[in-house]
């Protein structure tokens, strides 16, 4: 013990430079010498009878790889025992050496026994103490075998660049809309929070670039969070996990077509923790996209999808459960012929329509349960947050949510902080539902002095299977009263089809349509009367693959 703590002090007050190549060596050749009485100095591992103390260097896979980083997980953790192949198990390694120390024996073993020159930083190595920072134990073979696969695996993704901009949301917000404080290009081509880690509060966060798929395949992409975020490819939503929530994952189910996609991954912070993780898995198992592999502290058991389907031919199904993109008093309807809606009963209005399969009750059964993911795809955010609005002019912007302002300090009798919630606006009342026989829900609420009922059938339009909304009005309307239908998409109109992106157009019929731009977004808006009903159609750009 006294002679390798010598040694230690030896090599602390060495100092060397690492910037010099011999210098690097050097420090690597000294602090191999911890190795040696097991790899031997050859690293060709020491014999002790027909066993090996431990395996040999020599062409050693996690050597050959072009990213250092598995290689120095290795090094800093160790790895157990748990057989009798080899005589030792591997000691950790990051209480005894430095950044410098383990960037330098790395180094130095791949030239020697790898046979390839690879420049590893100090930095490098002090981000993967921060990477693999919840291994509290040295590592299983089995756990390195499934990391070194991810390793060699092909990449999905290239050209993928971040955009950060500063904010305090409680859900996604409409990113084009706003200016980033930063961006730039990340050379790993893997999804990172790193960029973003000396923004204090709240953030959020935009990457974009391309998806390569090997096959045409049905993929489950996974997605987990601290707080809200959300999975596109080609421009559509495929995974939500909006909102405010420790880490959480949503997985969703898509066929995808081989070869190049478009892709990006929306991320926010509402405060607190932060974290972000995504993967693809396909026919060539789970391949992580992003820099963080695990799906942070929820260790929830993984459960077979459990599809809900309508009990009888013809009926709807409704299903009340905290769903992706919505707020927490969500009502999903799957309605038949595939195509399915989630009503807002929080903001009393559609949060969006999507088709396919309907739902996915599975994570339900995770834990204490996270809700529950829509199965289907080509999912269509309608115009977002509460529905009617009296304004005094076209130039006035539309308020989406309802929110005050309380002051709040916990454990303080005399609160100064001011901070900003949501709350139940005071013109609105619920009303609940009412199922027909084929058990499609009406629902109804109360704005003012006015009586509104949202209804939805599913109909073919043009060979498209499609959702027409009827909304009704009884009762007194305020004058300059409208209704919001569409803030996104260009809003261009072609023989009465207003497009509003997410490929899908609607029609209104029973009032005139106004569109607008304020604040540098259009919106659609109808003006609403008493004893009035307005009918929405919406339409998908093309039938229902496959």
């Amino acid at each position: 013990m006294k002679r390798i703590l010598l040694f230690f002090s030896a090599l602390l007050a060495t100092g060397p430079v690492l910037s010099q190549d011999d210098a690097v060596m050097k420090l690597g050749q000294q602090t191999y010498q911890l190795c040696v009485a097991c790899h031997g100095p050859d690293g060709k591992g020491i014999k002790a009878g027909d066993l090996s103390m431990a395996p040999s260097l020599h062409g050693s896979k996690y050597l050959k790889l072009e990213d250092n980083t598995l290689a120095t997980g290795i090094v800093l953790k160790g790895i157990a025992k748990e057989d009798n192949k080899y005589v030792q198990a591997m000691l950790p390694l990051e209480a005894a050496l430095n950044d410098e120390q383990i960037a330098a024996v790395i180094a130095y073993v791949t030239k020697e026994f790898a046979g390839k020159r690879q420049k590893v930083s100090p930095a490098s190595v002090a981000k993967a103490r921060k990477t693999f920072a919840d291994q509290k134990s040295p590592w299983k073979r089995s756990d390195l075998e499934d990391m070194l696969k991810a390793e060699q695996e092909p990449k999905l993704l290239s050209n993928v660049t971040y955009s950060i901009y500063e904010g305090k949301w409680e859900e996604l917000p409409d990113f084009s809309q706003l200016t980033p404080i930063k961006t730039g290009k990340l050379e790993n081509n893997l999804i990172s929070l790193e960029p973003a880690k000396d923004i204090k509060g709240g953030f959020g966060m935009v990457f974009e670039g391309n998806l390569s798929l090997p096959d045409t395949h049905e993929y489950i992409l996974s997605i987990t969070s601290d707080d809200g975020s959300a999975f596109v490819v080609d421009g559509e939503t495929r995974v939500g996990n909006d909102g405010i929530h420790p880490a959480s994952t949503q997985r969703i189910k898509n066929k995808l077509e081989a070869g190049e996609h478009t892709f990006k991954i929306l991320y926010f912070d509402g405060g607190g923790q932060r974290f972000l993780s995504s993967y693809v898995r396909g026919k060539q198992g789970t391949i992580w996209i992003s820099e963080v592999r695990s799906e942070g502290k929820a260790k929830s058991k993984s459960y077979d999808p459990i599809p809900l389907t309508a009990r009888n031919p013809g009926e709807a199904i409704v299903h009340r459960a905290f769903l992706p993109d919505a707020k927490p008093r969500s009502i999903g309807v799957g309605y038949p012929d595939k195509v399915s809606a989630v009503w807002d009963a929080d903001n009393l209005n559609l949060a969006y329509v999507y088709r396919g399969e309907f739902m996915d009750a599975s994570p339900n059964w995770n834990a204490r349960g996270s809700g529950s993911n829509p199965l289907g795809k080509d999912r269509v955010k309608t115009a977002q947050g509460m529905p009617l609005q009296v304004l005094e002019s076209l130039d006035e912007p539309w308020q989406p949510i309802s929110e005050t302002k309380v002051k709040y300090e916990r454990d303080t009798l005399d609160p100064q902080k001011e901070i900003t919630i949501n709350v139940k606006h005071p013109d609105y009342q619920f009303r609940g539902y009412r199922l027909d026989k084929n058990r499609f829900p009406t629902f109804k609420y109360d704005f003012k002095k006015l009586t509104v009922t949202d209804r939805m059938n599913p109909e073919e339009i043009e060979g498209v299977t499609s959702l027409v909304r009827t909304i009704e009005f009884e009762g007194k309307a305020d004058e300059n009263l409208y209704l919001r239908l569409a803030d996104t998409g260009s809003q261009e109109t072609k023989d009465g089809w207003i497009d509003i992106g997410q490929k899908m157009k609607i029609k209104i019929q029973g009032a005139d349509p106004v569109t607008r731009q304020i604040e540098g977004k259009k919106e659609t808006l109808v003006p609403v009367s008493g004893e009035s009903s307005i009918t929405v159609t919406y339409r998908w750009n093309a039938p229902l693959e496959s």
